[in-house]
Order: C-alpha cells, then structure tokens, then sequence
C-alpha cells in the first residue's frame, strides 16, 4: 500500500495507483479502497493516502493495521478535516481515532468487520472515523459544464487530428515514388506537424479549463509524442517489414512496438499535465484506448471501401471520411476522461 503521498507533485506509479482508486473504469475492481486527502498537522503538506474502508451510513471506517509502523492516523487524534472520494464524488468530512476502550470502538469495528470478515474479532488496532460531510463537487450546472467542456474538446479536437492528419496523408501520396529513406524523412516531419496541429487545438481548450496552462509545452510534448509513433510505425517499411528477424521475435517486437505507439502521445503529454492536475497519469491509458478506437474506426469505414482502380478523387475521399471517424472517436474517448479528470480535482 501506498502512504504520505504528496498529491501536488506524486510520481508516475503514485499517480497512477491514485487515479485508479478514482476513475470511473478501474474503481470497481478496487471497491473496497478509497482515497483520503488531508494536510499534515506538523508540516502542513497535502498529503493522499489510499486506504481499505467500509461504509457506516454517513461515516467511513478506516482500520489502522500495524499502528506502531504509520504515523498518518496520528493526524486525527484530534477532530481533523480531510475530503475522501466517495461515490465518484470528493467529500468533505472529519477525521477522528478511536482506540479500544473508547465508547463507540466496538460497534465501529464490528460494522468494519461485517465488511472484511477475515478481521480479528476482538479489535486492537486503532480505526479512524471520518463523519461525512458535502459534496465538494461544484453545485448545480456543474454537469452542464461538464458537458460544455466535452464538446468543446470534442468539436476542436476533430478538427485539430483531420487537419494534422491531411498532412501525413499528402506526404505518403507525394513520396510514394520516392526513395525509402527520403519518404521517410519526409514523413516525419509531416507527423511533427501532424502533432503539432492537433496539439494547438487541443491546448486551445485546455487553457480555457486549467489555470495557468502553458499552451507551448503542451503543443511541443504533442509533437514528441507523434514524432515517436511515426518514428516506431515506420520501422518495418526502413527494415524490409523486420524481414530477417527470428519468428519467435516478430510478433513480440510488433507488439510492443503497437503499444508504445498507441501510448507515446499519452505519455508526453503527461509530463505537461501531471504540473496541473492531481490523477493525471490515467491520461496515458485514456489516450491510448482513444487511438485504438480511432484507428479501429478508420480501418472499419477504409477496409471494405477502398477497392482497386478507383479513381482517385473516391479514393481520397474514402480517405478523408475514415480520418474524420478516426479523429471524432479519439475526441470523444479523450474528451470524456478530460472531463472525468477535472471533475475529480479535489477544491
């Protein structure tokens, strides 16, 4: 387990755990944990702290296994405030230690053990008690917002990836005579700019949602991301589709090379925005489930629609018409995480 994590600035592995406890598609596997934020007494640090609880009407119960080797609880000897994560919500509520003896221990711990049955029947360990409190969610029309953020994301970012997207598309048709080196070089550049368009218009909706977002490193770390994708696809056309290597080793290296692909945009990006908001390591998964959705799409609407000897012009357009599915599912499965993120900021 996890403990004193500063949720101002976590690692990628303590973002990544906290952000699990939270998001909507892994929180059910790990319903019996949840996540307390609070502020050290003595340090006034922000800390978050994943923790095993269970559930007594208007308050949470957390046991504090293994006392003498954790400080946190030591917080709460006192009436605390903290906010925990409760039914996709941040709550507000007070924190306060029973310890065995005190009136209520007993019946905490026997409703804590009604939901852990493998808990010693006799309690020694002290449990924190966190009476609930508000919603720390904003109140009414926040769910508008949310949805007036998504189709902001969505509207601007379709059209970002489609723009982005032409260029790349130009330059293979342009290089397609040219030598394996030279078109390569050239795709590259086109995926920089690729990334760089779809970064632009994707930053241009970031900053109006998240205080003080820098929109140049967010462009630039798009530009990275792409760069690498194109970098990694182009490895079989530079080496003769990895002609050469052993069987055993083909299927793993394309894999592999498929995952970095898919995650690349996802992980520099998160370098950027990991500054701004709390949980945002879930961003790299979000955004490689976005790209398989879209290039799912794409291929879905390209595969039994392209034909030999078309005419060019119905071949383009085939094009153009698998890109915009592309780009609107990558929109719509990154916007719905975007939304999800900022809605899970603590306030």
């Amino acid at each position: 387990m996890v403990h004193d994590i500063d949720y101002r600035t976590p690692s990628w592995s303590a973002s990544a755990t906290l952000t699990a406890l939270r998001s909507p598609l892994t929180s059910r596997l790990t319903g019996s944990m949840t996540e307390l934020r609070y502020h050290g007494h003595r340090t006034g640090r922000p800390i978050a702290l994943p923790v095993a609880y269970a559930r007594d009407g208007d308050r949470v119960l957390v046991r504090v296994g293994r006392a003498k080797g954790k400080t946190w609880w030591r917080n709460f000897t006192a009436p605390a405030p903290l906010s925990v994560w409760i039914d996709q919500h941040w709550v507000l509520g007070t924190g306060h230690v029973l310890s065995p003896g005190d009136t209520d221990y007993g019946a905490a711990w026997s409703r804590y053990r009604a939901k852990f049955p493998r808990t010693p029947a006799e309690g020694s360990d002290p449990m924190v008690v966190i009476t609930l409190g508000q919603t720390t969610d904003p109140q009414p029309g926040a769910s508008a917002a949310g949805r007036g953020v998504w189709w902001r994301w969505f509207r601007r970012v379709t059209t970002g990836e489609l723009l982005g997207f032409a260029v790349p598309a130009v330059a293979g048709a342009a290089t397609a005579q040219s030598s394996t080196a030279a078109a390569a070089a050239v795709l590259l550049a086109a995926g920089a700019t690729e990334g760089a368009v779809l970064g632009w218009f994707q930053a241009h909706v970031l900053r109006t949602v998240i205080t003080g977002f820098v929109r140049r490193d967010w462009v630039v770390a798009t530009m990275l991301g792409a760069v690498t994708a194109w970098m990694l696809g182009l490895v079989p056309v530079l080496t003769d589709g990895l002609a050469g290597w052993p069987p055993l080793l083909v299927v793993p290296a394309i894999a592999a090379g498929a995952a970095v692909m898919v995650s690349s945009l996802g992980l520099t990006q998160w370098i950027v925005l990991r500054r701004y908001l709390s949980g945002a390591g879930g961003w790299i998964a979000a955004t490689a489930l976005a790209w398989i959705a879209g290039l799912s799409v794409m291929a879905a609407v390209t595969t039994p629609l392209w034909q030999p000897g078309q005419p060019l012009a119905l071949t383009v357009a085939i094009g153009v018409l698998g890109g915009l599915g592309m780009a609107a599912a990558m929109a719509a499965v990154t916007g719905t995480f975007l939304v999800w993120l900022l809605r899970a900021q603590p306030h």
